[in-house]
């Protein structure tokens, strides 16, 4: 991404400074894969953008407009536009809530999240992708959907992903899974645990499919 004449603003301990086009602060926000946030050290929090960057003390919001971009240590978000809330009480400001539109890209470590939009609740850990392409990818496994994926990861060890609109598991070692409604839990690593699978469903092996594919040569 090309960040030259962007909005910047870094804030650090509740100190705001302006600096071209962006903003920073330091307050863990992005943490999906991380197994304890409250024991890692806090890194500062990047909000860049093109066309506008506003922060709104009042009504507790950071929004940005035009090739948004939220980071913090390995995890970013980038959209058309990014507003962050936070809490408006107390010392540290917490972020509270994402909602990134428009071509959303959300990268964590080895993982990556798409869809047109990102709802992200981080009180409670969940985020919800929208759109036709809807995607969440890991080393360990692809989850794709037409509809929506939600992915809840409140236990780290047992998190819940849901797809809704005609979903698709496709785990790392070549098995695939198929339905209107897929629900997976995932262990911290990323190894898929269980998968549930609803409507028009279809379970498709490596072996399996490979044989299939061979028979119609």
């Amino acid at each position: 991404m090309n960040r030259s004449n962007r909005y910047f603003v870094r804030i650090l301990h509740n100190f705001a400074l302006g600096i071209g086009s962006c903003l920073i602060m330091t307050t863990p926000i992005l943490a999906q894969t991380a197994s304890s946030s409250s024991a890692a050290p806090t890194l500062p929090i990047t909000i860049e953008a093109s066309d506008s960057l506003e922060w709104n003390q009042t009504d507790g919001t950071y929004i940005a407009k035009g090739d948004a971009y939220v980071e913090q240590g390995q995890a970013n978000i980038s959209a058309s536009h990014i507003i962050a809330n936070y809490a408006t009480q107390g010392e540290t400001r917490d972020i509270t809530q994402i909602t990134a539109t428009g071509s959303v890209t959300y990268i964590e470590g080895e993982n990556t999240a798409k869809g047109e939009k990102l709802d992200y609740d981080l009180i409670s850990n969940l985020y919800v992708l929208t759109g036709k392409n809807a995607s969440i990818s890991g080393p360990k496994g692809t989850m794709t959907a037409t509809k929506s994926i939600t992915y809840d990861s409140i236990d780290n060890n047992n998190r819940k992903v849901t797809a809704i609109g005609k979903a698709h598991y496709k785990n790392s070692d070549g098995r695939n899974v198929f339905g209107d409604k897929l629900i997976a839990y995932i262990g911290a690593d990323g190894t898929l645990k269980t998968i549930d699978a609803y409507d028009n469903t279809k379970v498709i092996t490596a072996p399996v499919s490979y044989t299939h594919l061979r028979a119609h040569e």
